[in-house]
């Protein structure tokens, strides 16, 4: 990594997570919260204007496609564009960690070398700081809602919980991803292409409501189509989530956390070297 690239990362660093080169930290909280707010000024930067970015961010992504399936294109069945939202939204959240991550331990490259701290923080945070986005997105739920004419119901109490089955499927994928990132690093626009391959297996840009047969259980099998579904339940149909819908995701990021932690937890000896 070169030296205004360690710099920068350096500079973007809380007292929090700098005070650890002198004094041991007692709380890994402290250490996730200085790294998690070093990722969110170098994406947000810094002054009045950073609120403004944080909330334009999602339409500038999706919004406008939102409104163009909402206003423009005549798509069949209820409610398309919010439909659409409610997968787009929480891919997004996947997504960005995906990317985020598969980077996190090479950005991360001074602090490896000069800092001590637990590594295996740094996956989590790339996850964090996606999720200060993932809420900005939030608002295009109320867009559509609004533009569909769609109430919310007594099932919104369910938010809270659909939203931490996708942060935990987010932290999940974010260590495979990572160590992919630092493993295969010439492969990563391919990694990123699957995830987004992963989006059009699912029920992405339809339902499960408006498939049916061989096609409908086909789609179950990803796990991105639980999460999609969660949204759909919630805030399209105002009723509460089947179980499967919760525990699929969840029970595939536990295998993931199984697997993935102790396998970073071992790498991460080796992070000196491959920063260098």
């Amino acid at each position: 990594m070169g030296q205004g690239t360690a710099e920068t990362v350096r500079a973007g660093l809380p007292a929090a997570l700098d005070h650890s080169v002198r004094v041991p930290l007692k709380q890994s909280w402290d250490v996730l919260l200085a790294l998690t707010v070093a990722d969110i000024r170098a994406r947000y930067g810094r002054g009045p204007l950073r609120m403004l970015k944080w909330l334009l961010d999602p339409f500038a992504l999706v919004g406008v496609y939102l409104v163009l399936v909402a206003y423009v294109l005549d798509r069949p069945g209820f409610a398309p564009g919010l439909s659409l939202a409610c997968a787009v939204v929480p891919f997004q959240l996947v997504m960005a960690t995906v990317v985020n991550a598969m980077s996190a331990v090479t950005i991360r490259g001074s602090i490896i070398l000069n800092m001590q701290f637990q590594r295996s923080l740094i996956p989590v945070s790339s996850t964090l700081t996606e999720v200060v986005g993932f809420a900005a997105s939030f608002s295009l739920f109320v867009f559509m809602m609004a533009t569909y004419g769609v109430e919310p119901t007594w099932a919104i109490l369910w938010m809270p919980v659909v939203v931490a089955v996708t942060v935990i499927f987010a932290i999940a994928i974010s260590f495979p991803a990572s160590l992919f990132g630092l493993w295969f690093r010439e492969l990563r626009p391919f990694a990123i292409s699957f995830v987004r391959t992963l989006f059009f297996l699912g029920a992405g840009l339809v339902p499960l409501a408006a498939s049916g047969g061989g096609v409908n259980d086909t789609l179950r099998l990803n796990p991105l189509t639980g999460l999609f579904e969660l949204y759909r339940s919630v805030l399209m149909f105002g009723e509460t989530p089947p179980l499967w819908e919760f525990l699929y995701p969840l029970g595939l990021s536990a295998v993931l956390l199984a697997l993935f932690v102790p396998l970073y937890r071992r790498e991460q000896r080796q992070f000196a070297k491959v920063v260098e």
